[in-house]
């Protein structure tokens, strides 16, 4: 049990594609990736190790769909899949087509989807008999 700290140069490591981040904004996107994922003992994600690994992917989603990567891929502001554009007079739109509100959000970017995937297992209904998990609830 416990809790993740950030480190830094790990996350740089595992996704050097952020390096127009500066170091001084990563707290910042680290907190608000414990708003999406719990990072205390009553965590659903028991495991430490891979709660890290989940909070820096959710890391990544926000890096990448607030302020793109050091290739310029993200960063649009634009909401759902390009579903058309235009050239003369410039044109573009999007949608989510077929996919559920719940979850579009995380489409955004691959670390968002990698997440999304990975933590499917814990969205799945739980039964914790005599307080099993620790206390928590």
């Amino acid at each position: 049990m416990g809790v993740v700290t950030l480190d830094i140069p790990k996350f740089r490591a595992m996704f050097p594609e952020f390096s127009n981040i500066s170091d001084a904004m990563l707290p910042f996107l680290f907190d608000q990736a414990t708003d999406y994922l719990n990072n205390t003992e009553c965590s659903l994600v028991i495991d430490v190790i891979k709660r890290e690994r989940f909070l820096y992917l959710l890391m990544a989603h926000l890096a990448y769909v607030r302020y793109g990567d050091d290739n310029g891929n993200g960063g649009t502001g634009m909401v759902g899949r390009m579903s058309s554009a235009s050239e003369g007079s410039v044109s573009v739109s999007s949608d989510a087509g077929q996919i559920e509100f719940r979850y579009m959000w995380y489409t955004q970017s691959p670390y968002g989807m990698d997440y999304w995937q990975a933590t499917k297992v814990y969205r799945m209904a739980q039964y914790y008999p005599g307080g099993a998990h620790g206390g928590c609830y």
